[in-house]
């Protein structure tokens, strides 16, 4: 009987991106039901459109660093646009050859547009901070009013950043988090939204994405791993 050696088998190179794991259905409650539990008190917060005035001073903090920052920050926040997620769904289809890899990243999308923007801000009329806070806030961008509750950016930027969270190998994963959390505090920096629209957009962002690791990342773990490089 003989026995193939080590050097004779085929391995399979470990793909960049790849589901990692699947999240369970206990992982999914207590994740997205805390996520959920901070949309329902920041809302409520929120309510009246006013801004309390920890809040206020919360944003001046960031809104005062330096203005070189600028370029930067807004470099670094584009992660949060509304095509944002299409464009990394693609490029991670780049590097799998993977089609279905961008079916998460392309819901997002819908989801976005109807739970964030026909609902969240019709429901909570919030406006910008130059209007809720004061003409001496910094504005950096181009809104200076129209309504900001949740931050679109920021809700962005963390579904997108969980779901490659979800992809990629241990060591690189806070990676995408970190860079979510920068995209919240670039929106802070601008002068476009206010502290509790940021945090309602991340907790946001996270039950979308968790949402979308389950229900659709989870079946491709088996399959992953079954696929040659």
């Amino acid at each position: 009987m003989t026995t193939e050696s080590s050097a004779e088998r085929p391995t399979r190179r470990r793909q960049p991106f790849e589901v990692r794991g699947p999240i369970s259905i206990r992982q999914l409650e207590a994740i997205a039901g805390s996520a959920f539990a901070v949309v329902i008190v920041t809302s409520v917060v929120a309510w009246n459109g006013e801004v309390p005035g920890w809040e206020a001073e919360l944003l001046r903090f960031f809104n005062d660093w330096p203005d070189w920052l600028e370029p930067i920050m807004w470099v670094l926040q584009q992660v949060g646009v509304l095509a944002g997620p299409v464009i990394g769904g693609l490029v991670i289809v780049w590097f799998t050859r993977r089609w279905e890899y961008l079916l998460p990243f392309v819901l997002l999308v819908p989801l976005k547009l109807i739970i964030e923007k026909a609902v969240l801000k019709q429901l909570i009329e919030r406006e910008r901070p130059f209007v809720t806070v004061g003409p001496d806030i910094n504005v950096r961008g181009p809104a200076f009013e129209g309504l900001s509750f949740p931050s679109g950016h920021t809700t962005t930027a963390f579904a997108f950043g969980i779901l490659v969270f979800a992809l990629l190998p241990r060591r690189w994963r806070p990676i995408p988090l970190i860079w979510a959390a920068v995209v919240g505090i670039a929106r802070l920096y601008f002068g476009e939204h206010n502290v509790l629209d940021v945090v309602a957009g991340a907790a946001l962002g996270t039950i979308f994405a968790t949402g979308l690791w389950f229900t659709i990342l989870n079946r491709l773990v088996r399959t992953a791993s079954e696929i040659p490089a």
